[in-house]
């Protein structure tokens, strides 16, 4: 599940929620009368987006991943046409390339099984949506969810 069956007052809230963080994001300038860096207005941005918006913060973190077979092992038979070669052409983190026709499932960016006990095609990874994200979902909706 991506996103919660939210109501319209609830997408509304969000909405708004992230429109006030942009906002606040223009609106700033740096310190003058101190010789404020660019690197101290990122922080003192932060820590007002911290602050005031927390769950922005864990939303942004918590993104979903896309994971897909090793093209080596994706059982599709190689034609040598362009459709096979764009599906097949994407490299992977481990110097190969995986099959984009063969998606297995979603998993958190930031998230991370020091067990071991994520999925059997990437068990240090963490189905999305992550405990932080139900938990999120759960307070705007008032329902529990789990991963999928």
């Amino acid at each position: 599940m991506t996103q919660p069956d939210l109501t319209a007052e609830q997408w509304k809230r969000r909405a708004l929620r992230a429109e006030g963080a942009v906002f606040h994001a223009l609106w700033m300038h740096p310190l003058t009368y101190n010789n404020e860096t660019a690197s101290e207005m990122r922080g003192r941005f932060h820590q007002h987006i911290e602050a005031t918006y927390p769950d922005l913060i864990t939303r942004s973190s918590h993104q979903p991943i896309q994971v897909y077979a090793r093209a080596d092992a994706c059982g599709c038979k190689e034609d040598g046409s362009v459709e096979y070669e764009n599906a097949h052409n994407e490299p992977d983190d481990e110097d190969g390339y995986v099959c984009l026709r063969r998606p297995l499932g979603r998993v958190c960016e930031h998230c991370e099984d020091e067990d071991g006990d994520g999925p059997e095609w990437l068990p240090d990874g963490v189905l999305w949506p992550c405990p932080p994200i139900v938990a999120l979902n759960a307070c705007l909706t008032g329902t529990e969810e789990t991963a999928r």
